[in-house]
């Protein structure tokens, strides 16, 4: 009988064992295609943030002119900011102040818009890439937390498991004692001084 539960509780354990380890590591590549569903954005966020800093002279002057190329180089820039110089241009003149300081000034005013608004799009990038940092996090923190609770429900698995087997061993162990005692009880002929059944007295009082 003893052995029959053991052999049930081993099996039992191996197969909990089974489903929670398959759980695990399918868990786990969810977790592992989750968090990088958000490397293109953290990447595209990181590659803007250096750019900005580039431009704002953070990294150095070199890397400030590189960043100021990139941009006054690029012909939808330049086409836009040609385009919007003629505009300042047009209304200066229907002013009268053309060649003016106030005229010299407004396109100034223009240049600083124009570059302004080509840096608030790498800004926007880099706030993109914070937020799927943030999001990448998230799901890399859930990821550690399932490990952890795979861990702690393998040792707590492993606990049951050993109290399940020591319990049985007790049980088969208070089963053998309790049919030993019964034998004792019967073959000890001092029993009968106190009363208790015994082979010798039946056959007597069979007489």
């Amino acid at each position: 009988m003893g052995s029959d539960q053991a052999r049930d509780i081993s099996r039992a354990n191996r197969q909990a064992t089974t489903a929670l380890d398959n759980g695990y590591n399918q868990s786990q590549g969810y977790y592992d295609q989750a968090a990088g569903s958000y490397d293109p954005y953290v990447q595209t966020g990181q590659a803007a943030n250096t750019f900005y800093g580039n431009a704002l002279g953070l990294n150095g002057d070199e890397a400030r002119a590189g960043a100021q190329n990139t941009i006054t180089s690029d012909p939808l820039w330049s086409g836009q900011f040609a385009q919007d110089s003629n505009n300042v241009l047009k209304s200066m003149n229907a002013r009268g102040l053309n060649g003016s300081g106030a005229a010299a000034l407004a396109g100034q005013r223009q240049l600083y818009a124009n570059y302004g608004n080509a840096l608030d799009r790498y800004a926007g990038l880099g706030a993109q890439g914070l937020q799927a940092t943030g999001a990448k996090a998230g799901v890399l923190q859930g990821q550690g937390d399932n490990a952890y609770g795979y861990g702690a429900t393998k040792a707590n698995q492993a606990i049951q498991y050993g109290n399940a087997l020591a319990a049985n061993r007790n049980t088969g162990l208070n089963n053998i004692l309790g049919v030993l005692g019964t034998a004792s009880r019967f073959v000890n002929p001092m029993n009968a001084l106190s009363g208790g059944y015994t082979g010798t007295t039946a056959a007597q009082g069979g007489r």
